[in-house]
């Protein structure tokens, strides 16, 4: 908990010294990548972004989680991988808004994902060994970044896809 506050204040120390008047509208050939955090259970999320469109961009997405859980008398934890392409549109045009420091945003995909409890977990219940699924699971999310310069912004968003609400820094090229 230090640590993410630690974080936190430093984020916002740093926009605060780097504030300038950055440009939200997000235009075809822009390059953003993602990097956050879960913040109601322990992961990580990254993303890469390509604008082939104004307004418009496409990527990947991964997520990893090890959330742990407690039930009455069985405490288990389950690891969770995402990755997938993943598509964005930014509201703001449409939105008319003329902020030039948020960006608004939705985003879809497909993702392949593959978790897995400890075997003690199914053991507790009787049900014997099993460790691991791989199945397809939905990406869809709703966000928005709050741009500090031109080329660094912080984010968030909530929605499936790896931990419900993240968090994180997003970077420019």
């Amino acid at each position: 908990m230090k640590k993410l506050f630690s974080i936190t204040l430093l984020a916002f120390a740093a926009m605060i010294c780097f504030h300038s008047t950055s440009i939200a509208q997000f235009s075809k050939g822009d390059k953003r990548v993602a990097i956050g955090v879960g913040l109601f259970s322990l992961g990580a999320n990254a993303t890469v972004e390509y604008g082939i469109m104004d307004d418009l961009g496409v990527g990947l997405y991964a997520s990893y989680e090890r959330p742990s859980l407690g039930y009455i008398g069985v405490n288990y934890s389950y690891s969770d991988i995402q990755i997938g392409p993943r598509a964005t549109y930014h509201l703001n045009r449409i939105l008319n808004l003329d902020n030039d420091d948020f960006d608004l945003y939705v985003s879809g995909g497909i993702l392949l994902r593959s978790y897995g409890y400890p075997d003690s977990y199914w053991n507790a219940y009787g049900l014997g060994s099993r460790t691991r699924y791989t199945t397809a699971n939905l990406l869809a999310r709703v966000g928005g970044t709050y741009n500090f310069s031109e080329k660094m912004a912080l984010f968030a968003d909530l929605g499936s896809g790896g931990s419900w609400v993240q968090a994180g820094i997003s970077f420019k090229f």
